[in-house]
């Protein structure tokens, strides 16, 4: 088994590294074998907007704010939480590339491995069109 949860997949920041890491998980992937996929699935209430800026926390001697940067056309979010605290500002980037679960499908396809089961949530919840998570399981 192979697995990359809490969206880690997303952290490769192109649709040709997702892709390649699917390939390179099959040529590993014993005919028994799963890769196995958490991730969140795209939301497009938070998707239509080009930039964000959210309060995560506010205290009396520390601020921290959530941003990003959104790319529609290469489904890219530049993300950077703010840490502000007294003469101390501290950044903490990351980027996401996301894909939604039918293209992960496809990258799985093109590397030989198909969909095998699907859930929205480590516990085997049901995934249907509201679930806003997938744990996704790729096989021979």
């Amino acid at each position: 088994m192979v697995f990359v949860v809490f969206n880690t997949i997303f952290n490769l920041a192109s649709q040709e590294d997702q892709l390649r890491c699917f390939c390179n998980v099959a040529s590993h992937l014993s005919d028994d074998g799963y890769f196995v996929v958490e991730a969140f699935v795209p939301d497009s209430a938070w998707l239509g907007e080009d930039q964000y800026v959210a309060t995560e926390a506010v205290g009396l001697d520390e601020v921290v704010l959530e941003t990003w940067r959104h790319d529609r056309s290469a489904q890219v979010l530049d993300k950077v939480h703010i840490r502000l605290r007294g003469d101390d500002v501290r950044l903490y980037p990351v980027v996401l590339r996301y894909s939604w679960p039918s293209e992960l499908d496809l990258m799985a396809r093109l590397a030989g491995l198909r969909l095998k089961e699907r859930w929205a949530g480590r516990r085997g919840e049901h995934f249907g069109p509201q679930s806003n998570s997938h744990v996704s399981f790729y096989g021979w």
